[in-house]
């Protein structure tokens, strides 16, 4: 059923009702909880943090290929 048709049906009704429909989606949601939810991304930072890693003693030094643009 498209969303237009269900605006249509909620704005006819009763203001009174408007809080049961309310109560009936949070009840639907809570019956299919794994299709409302949106999968947590973990977080990158951190993942390297206890892994040894080698940096050349001449890392900060010119590289040779770019010399004549210095």
């Amino acid at each position: 059923m498209p969303y237009a048709v269900l605006e249509k049906e909620i704005e006819t009704l009763p203001h009174a009702a408007i809080s049961e429909v309310i109560d009936f989606i949070r009840l639907i949601k809570l019956k299919f909880p794994e299709e409302n939810t949106v999968p947590e991304k973990k977080s990158m930072y951190g993942v390297w943090k206890n892994e040894p890693f080698y940096m050349s003693p001449d890392f900060d030094e010119p590289l040779e290929d770019f010399a004549e643009y210095m």
